[in-house]
Formats: C-alpha cells, sequence, structure tokens
C-alpha cells in the first residue's frame, strides 16, 4: 500500500532528441513499445484514485527477473524512476511523471513443505494472497482483508489496520537496487518498520521483488469469518473504491495519548472539525468517513492537496495538532 505522495518531477516533457535515445535504449534493453512498455501512459489508469497525468515511460513488471532488468535499464538512460504497486494510497500530479514508471505485476506465490512460509512476489493482490491462505489453512493478514493494493506496497508502507500491521509477518526480502546494481537478499530487521513507515519507503533507493511471510495455522472456517467480518466493516464505513474511487486513509492517525493506549484515529479529530462532505471541485470528504478524500467525478490532483490542505487546518483549529499525509 504505497502511501500517499505527490509525484511530480517538472513540468517539461524531455528534450526531443533525448527522448529518441531513451527510446532506442528501452526497446532495446526491455523490448518493443506495446502492451508491456509504454510512452505517455495516463496515470490515472493506474491508481485507485483515478488521478494523474501521463508517464513518459510505463513498464510492467511481470516477472521478478523484469524489476531489476527495467530498473538497470533506467539507470542507464539517467531516468528517474517511481516504483507503482497496486495504485492505492497514492495521489499522482496532473502533469504526471517525468521518467519511468516501474509497475511491479509479478504475484507469484510459493509456500513451503508444510505451508509454514509463503515466499509473495511483491506485485501479488493482498486479498488474492490472503484467499490463498485461508484454502492452505494459515492465517497471517486477514485482519486487513479489504484494503486494496499488492503485497509489495503494504510491506513498502508497514500496512495495517486493527492494531495490527504487516511487519509482523515479514521474515526477509529479496531488494532491488535503484542504481541497476545486483538484487540481494535482507533480513526483516533492514525494513526498520515502524508504524505506516519502513526503510524502503523513508530512503526509496530499492524496490521490493519478493518477501517471505511467517504463516499460522487455523482453521479454515474461522479464517473466512474474519475475512467476512472485514469486508463488512469496510462496506459500510468506506466506499467502493472500483465506483468510488479513492486513495484511501489520508491521514496517519495520531500518536496513542498514553502508553499502551490506541492510538487515535484521525477520523475522529476529523468529525470533530465537521469534515465529512466538505468538497473541492469533485474531490470530496466522504459521507461515511471523515479521513477519506473520493473523486466524485473529474478532480485533480490539485483539487484533492487544497481539500487536504483545508481538513488538516480545520482539525488543527479543534484539536491543536496537525494531522500526517499517509
Amino acid at each position: 500500500l504505497r502511501r500517499l505522495r505527490l509525484q511530480h518531477r517538472g513540468g517539461v516533457s524531455l528534450a526531443e532528441a533525448t527522448r529518441e535515445s531513451v527510446r532506442k535504449l528501452l526497446v532495446d534493453r526491455l523490448g518493443p513499445v506495446g502492451p508491456t512498455l509504454r510512452e505517455n501512459e495516463p496515470m490515472r489508469a493506474h491508481t485507485t484514485l483515478q488521478i494523474g497525468g501521463p508517464a513518459d515511460w510505463f513498464y510492467e513488471a511481470r516477472h521478478a527477473e523484469d524489476v531489476p532488468r527495467a530498473l538497470a535499464a533506467a539507470a542507464e538512460a539517467e531516468l528517474p524512476v517511481f516504483v507503482l504497486g497496486g495504485g492505492s494510497n497514492l495521489l499522482v500530479s496532473d502533469q504526471g511523471f517525468r521518467g519511468l514508471v516501474l509497475h511491479v505485476a509479478c504475484g507469484q506465490v510459493r509456500f513451503d513443505a508444510d505451508a509454514a512460509v509463503a515466499t509473495v512476489e511483491a506485485g501479488k493482490d493482498f486479498l488474492e494472497f490472503i484467499h490463498l491462505c485461508r484454502d492452505k489453512e494459515r492465517a497471517a493478514l486477514e485482519f486487513a482483508a479489504g484494503v486494496p493494493g499488492d503485497i509489495g506496497g503494504a510491506i513498502h508502507g508497514n500496512a495495517g489496520c486493527y492494531g495490527h500491521s504487516i511487519s509482523e509477518f515479514v521474515i526477509d526480502g529479496v531488494l532491488a537496487p535503484k542504481d541497476g546494481s545486483p538484487a540481494f537478499t535482507v533480513d526483516a530487521a533492514w525494513f526498520d518498520f515502524e508504524y505506516r513507515e519502513s526503510r524502503l519507503k523513508k530512503e526509496q533507493t530499492h524496490v521490493l521483488v519478493e518477501s517471505r511471510l511467517k504463516l499460522e495455522p487455523a482453521r479454515r472456517d474461522d479464517i473466512q469469518a474474519v475475512i467476512d467480518e472485514k469486508l463488512e466493516e469496510r462496506r459500510v464505513k468506506h466506499p467502493l473504491w472500483r465506483t468510488e474511487p479513492t486513495a484511501g486513509s489520508y491521514f496517519k492517525n495520531l500518536p496513542p495519548p498514553s502508553p499502551g493506549a490506541h492510538r487515535v484515529p484521525a477520523g475522529k479529530v476529523l468529525d470533530e472539525a465537521h469534515c465529512r462532505g466538505l468538497r473541492v471541485g469533485d474531490a470530496m470528504v466522504f459521507a461515511r468517513h471523515a479521513n477519506i478524500i473520493v473523486n466524485a467525478g473529474h478532480a485533480t490532483a490539485q483539487e484533492v492537496v487544497t481539500l487536504g490542505e483545508i481538513m488538516k487546518r480545520r482539525a488543527h483549529a479543534v484539536s491543536g495538532v496537525w494531522l500526517e499525509e499517509e
């Protein structure tokens, strides 16, 4: 679940002569322009908020080995790289991205002999993985059923809810450096996980290719009951992102007020500030959850940013705290 960010690297396209040389290099390294390598790709088609201008280049890494190969090509071409997972918790600039968007779409899953450990490629859909574990009678991430995105993005941002996070299950991971050097394996400590944070997210120098996650035995029916419960909670409180485009929660929850206490939901503070229903253009605060912004039509990234600033100032006025974007 890639955390919310504005992705924009300047407002002008690559100079035409440079663009031709970049095109030649990318085609030579990654294959012809077509379904896998695309030019001027609209990013609104790849985010759950359905907002975003064109990326100069877009590459879909369908196999694990494609990830370091694409990073090496981008480094050779001196292109900035933005790594895209499932497209949730992401706001892309209206001007798009001047560089290569690397979509990590590899999603193979391998279970060890007794299904106590799953090796999961970063592009595996979050809910699909939960269902695979259920069918193996193994518990892990069902507490987060219904959270959109993929495993790689979840680890990148240490996604979680209801007092749990994916960091609890990470054993190790394979990383590909953005400078194009060979991939290598690190243990869980390398990630330096914090609330909605990881070293991957902070440093932006490596891309997760796959990770090993630890699983626990559980009855299939019990796992399914948790899945059903969490999906129903989300159906009641959250927008259906395929028909009501959203990036998910906009602000982080606040730290616990005392040791051992739960975090204070940002939505609670935003409700006290009467933020539900606020609107800037087609960017609107969701009617059933004050910490969610939806695209109510043809919202722009700038409208979302402006609305977020209004929400932040309102929350500060009533609570004295400044909320932080996820």
